[in-house]
């Protein structure tokens, strides 16, 4: 059943904070994204497009951290700003829509079973309605995802005469949006034209990640109060981090369960996507083995064989090990870039926590591979 209006406020689950005083505003944050969920409920008039409001809630709720509405408040921090504030708070719900109107087009190209722990939209749906075929399933959930973009868009773009901090961090937010498009356009068209280029990699991964994902809430928060600051030390430091979050999601990805993660990580290397432990893999395998990933590459499927092969591989060439350190010279980068700034002490407190965090998160993914 879809939860009322009243209902509406999230669970008092304890969210990873980047700073304590963080907390009333990332709750207040957390309320007006279950409101601009809700709000599209009127608009609809089935059983299904309740049962899709209600899915896409629970998948919103399902996050632990926020982790873009933190960085919005961080950069506002960086400015010399407070922390929160009606700008701020307005403009971090619409970062969070925006990256759960991106989440739901992935699990759609990804064909995900599982985000957050949560059914995909796409499956709940099928959930909902066993008469549902898969092509159905898929196609409303991107109509979902784009309308969830529409809300978005409600929330970040200033009214006439807004303030003109308000206009930069829009467009900055609208400029990382096509470079993600552009980003998961090239993403779907695997390694042509990137070969065992780690520079073409790491633009391919800025654009179709990092930039979005890290780069604008935090500059974009830097901007909302402060238009005239430079945004270079914001880009370079979301930058770095951003590409070591990647780099650990692909890892993630590829040695976590599909029961957990919700998709097939081996099935990723055989269609070429662009990823940290691919471009590891070609670099390092011996030419008979390029040719065999070529070969899968080419028929679109393997057998249990192949399968488990290509499982070898990956360990036989150490790609666990090259990509723990890979991203571990990203955040030790972006750790260096936050030294060298000259934002205030709560912003790089803030920012040194994100980098703990990720590194944590690092530890627990190069354990479970070598549990594995």
């Amino acid at each position: 059943m879809l939860p009322s209006p009243s209902s509406a406020t999230p669970d008092a689950a304890p969210r990873s904070l980047a700073r304590p005083e963080l907390q009333a505003p990332i709750a207040r944050i957390a309320r007006r994204v279950d409101e601009a969920i809700l709000d599209l409920h009127p608009y609809g008039r089935s059983a299904l497009w309740g049962e899709a409001i209600a899915a896409t809630l629970a998948l919103s709720r399902a996050t632990t951290n926020l982790l873009r509405a933190q960085l919005v408040l961080l950069g506002g921090l960086a400015g010399r700003g407070e922390g929160e504030g009606e700008a701020l708070e307005r403009f971090a719900a619409g970062v969070e829509l925006l990256h759960l109107f991106m989440l739901i087009h992935d699990d759609v190209m990804d064909n995900a079973t599982l985000r957050r722990g949560k059914p995909t939209l796409r499956v709940a749906l099928c959930a909902a309605d066993p008469a549902l075929g898969p092509r159905e399933a898929r196609d409303l959930a991107i109509v979902l995802g784009n309308l969830l973009n529409v809300q978005a868009i409600r929330y970040l773009i200033p009214g006439p005469g807004g303030p003109a901090g308000e206009t930069a961090a829009a467009a900055l937010v609208l400029e990382a949006c096509c470079r993600a498009g552009a980003g998961q356009f090239h993403d779907l068209l695997g390694l042509r034209g990137l070969g065992d280029d780690e520079d073409a990699l790491r633009r391919e991964l800025v654009d179709k990640a990092a930039y979005h994902a890290f780069v604008a809430p935090f500059a974009a928060g830097l901007l909302l109060v402060r238009p005239d600051a430079d945004p270079e030390p914001a880009i370079a430091w979301g930058c770095h981090l951003g590409l070591a979050f990647q780099g650990a999601d692909d890892l993630s990805d590829l040695e976590g369960s599909p029961a957990t993660t919700g998709k097939d990580g081996l099935h990723d290397l055989l269609d070429g996507r662009a990823s940290l432990p691919l471009l590891v893999l070609r670099r390092r395998a011996a030419v008979e083995d390029r040719e065999f990933l070529a070969t899968l590459a080419a028929q679109h499927s393997m057998d249990i064989g192949e399968r488990a092969y290509l499982g070898r591989l990956v360990r036989t060439y150490g790609v666990i090990d090259a990509c723990v350190e890979w991203v571990r010279v990203e955040i030790a980068a972006a750790a260096r870039v936050r030294e060298a700034s000259s934002f205030p002490r709560e912003a790089r407190e803030g920012m040194a926590a994100i980098e703990r965090g990720l590194d944590a998160h690092l530890d627990r993914v190069a354990a479970g591979a070598t549990d594995r």
